[in-house]
């Protein structure tokens, strides 16, 4: 079996699957188990992630509908197609629409569709963008220029083929052979490309050529509203991540404790200075969460996603330290008393009180050193929870180091 790209392996393992769901570091692990993909970088599961992602974006946004669905936490299963209702109308207006396109681009003057390409070039990010003056001799029909990174300046020589046969690959030796010594070549086509055009585009030690055939060119048409208009639809369906994120945050353990923590921005090592400098301006300002939003997005520059922010409040709600009194947010006794204390002793004190599975752990360190792999089953075990990944545990382990309470050596994890 020949080597899939990931969205494809991922397609065949959750069709292995009967549909799904499965979370996509369980897809990624099945399609390397199954040779289905032979990955060279480090991170397959990230790759296919984005991967599945990437596909749901970009063919809701050309109108259609995405092979797989995302259905909370990570975990994709296969979309089922509507066979009725305001979905399958949207779906057959919009491959109703992309024939007509494609069918009134074959039928507008070569002329007119070397500027169609010029302007669609100009949107995806070329720079400089020239229709030469029209000869009709299939030569050179745009020049521009691609940055790259803003530092490299990537010229391009593109031949804009309005044809409704396939470009061979004798067009991509001709264009490549007329190219200058600075230049790289992009072929665009209606139709698409023979076998040999394909190899032709491709060898090594030549100058790569690029090619878009008809299919790509239509979806970057769509993809950037040109010769074409969206319509804005209120379409309402259940957000299955929303109710998953709120059944997280409500979620305890046996014993009443929240079985969710997260971290906070400035570094894994910081977290104690970054909820004291929050503690700090929540004390003096008692600002709303909007305020607080604001505050956080200056104080921590890289923190861009109010989403993000607001899980970062939500620890500091988790450890009992902020109370929210009607609009506005307050600290709580222990929050007080980490700013006139030691605050790494109230934070340490108040992980065992809020947090699931904290205080059973530090008590089991006072017998043994555990791994993380052994903290992880330690923690499920206490808690009866399937958690797919060791992120909970991570997070418990990194606030436990940070105040103080343990210390990592030797690969175990100690009391201090």
């Amino acid at each position: 079996m020949g080597k899939m790209t990931f969205f494809e392996a991922a397609i065949k393992v959750l069709e292995d699957a009967g549909g799904g769901p499965l979370h996509y570091r369980e897809i990624a692990k099945r399609a390397l188990e199954r040779a289905y993909i032979s990955p060279k970088g480090q991170t397959p599961d990230a790759s296919l992630g984005a991967a599945l992602y990437t596909h749901k974006k970009r063919t809701e946004a050309r109108g259609l509908e995405p092979r797989v669905k995302n259905v909370g936490s990570g975990k994709f299963s296969l979309f089922s197609k509507s066979k009725f209702g305001t979905l399958k109308i949207i779906e057959e207006n919009n491959t109703r629409v992309r024939k007509e396109l494609h069918e009134k681009i074959l039928s507008i003057h070569p002329r007119a569709f070397e500027h169609l390409i010029g302007r669609l070039l100009a949107e995806i990010g070329f720079e400089d963008v020239l229709v030469t003056n029209y000869s009709g001799d299939g030569g050179l029909d745009i020049e521009a220029e691609l940055t790259v990174g803003g530092v490299t300046n990537v010229k391009t020589a593109v031949q804009a083929k309005r044809w409704k046969g396939n470009v061979s690959g004798k067009t991509v030796r001709e264009l490549r052979g007329g190219l200058m010594i600075d230049q790289r070549g992009l072929i665009i086509t209606t139709s698409s490309f023979t076998k040999d055009a394909l190899k032709e585009a491709e060898t090594e030690g030549k100058t790569p050529i690029s090619l878009i055939d008809g299919e790509k060119l239509l979806d970057l048409l769509i993809e950037n509203d040109i010769a074409v208009s969206k319509k804005k639809v209120s379409y309402h369906e259940i957000d299955l991540e929303f109710f998953n994120e709120l059944e997280q945050e409500s979620e305890v353990s046996p014993s009443g404790k929240s079985l969710g923590l997260w971290p906070l921005p400035g570094g894994q090592y910081a977290y104690v200075d970054t909820a004291v400098s929050m503690l700090k301006y929540i004390t003096q300002a008692e600002p709303d969460q909007n305020q607080m939003i604001k505050w956080m997005m200056k104080t921590f520059p890289q923190t861009k996603s109010e989403k993000t922010i607001a899980s970062y409040i939500r620890v500091l709600k988790t450890m009992k330290l902020i109370n929210f009194d009607g609009e506005t947010i307050i600290p709580t006794e222990s929050g007080t008393q980490a700013l006139t204390a030691d605050a790494k002793d109230v934070f340490r004190d108040q992980l065992r009180l809020c947090l699931g599975g904290v205080d059973e752990y530090l008590e089991e360190l006072t017998k043994k050193s555990m791994t993380l792999e052994e903290s992880h089953e330690f923690f499920k075990n206490t808690l009866s929870v399937d958690w797919e990944t060791d992120y909970q545990t991570k997070m418990r382990l990194t606030w436990l180091e940070n105040v103080g309470a343990i210390a990592k050596k030797d690969g175990k994890y100690s009391l201090i």
